[in-house]
């Protein structure tokens, strides 16, 4: 028989539509023989929600009316990152890059990021929930 080749593990993190995380890996089969099986270890964080979800804006509302200001930045912070930021935009705008990567939004992303790894022998994996999507 001939030797099936293992799968690679993977760890795959989903923030939407469907917020999940899933561990694919491949663990020995009970028993005296070497056969491996694909086992899937799902978190679904939707299913685990003891009660509804709310929207990410409707936290973020809550807690505005309650006055809790841990999801939010501080004035001098958001000063402080814009201090860093702003001159790297500023080079962006002024020496733009034909060579660039760039891609268009809901894609899978540049052909580069296929090229980078391919050159080790693999490839990204593409979400099937995504791809039901698009």
């Amino acid at each position: 028989e001939a030797k099936k080749k293992g799968r690679q593990n993977r760890l795959n993190i989903s923030i939407q539509p469907e917020m999940s995380i899933r561990l694919q890996l491949q663990a020995k089969r009970p028993g005296l023989d070497m056969g491996l099986d694909n086992i899937d270890m799902v978190f679904d964080y939707t299913a685990a929600a003891v009660k509804e979800i709310p929207e990410a804006y409707e936290t973020l509302l809550l807690e505005i009316m309650s006055g809790d200001q841990t999801l939010f930045v501080r004035a001098d912070q958001a000063e402080a990152e814009w201090e860093i930021v702003t001159p790297i935009l500023n080079a962006w705008e002024s020496e733009k890059s034909d060579d660039f990567p760039n891609y268009a939004a809901g894609s899978t992303g540049p052909e580069a990021a296929e090229r980078l790894i391919a050159l080790d022998g693999f490839h990204w994996f593409l979400n099937p929930i995504v791809n039901k999507i698009q």
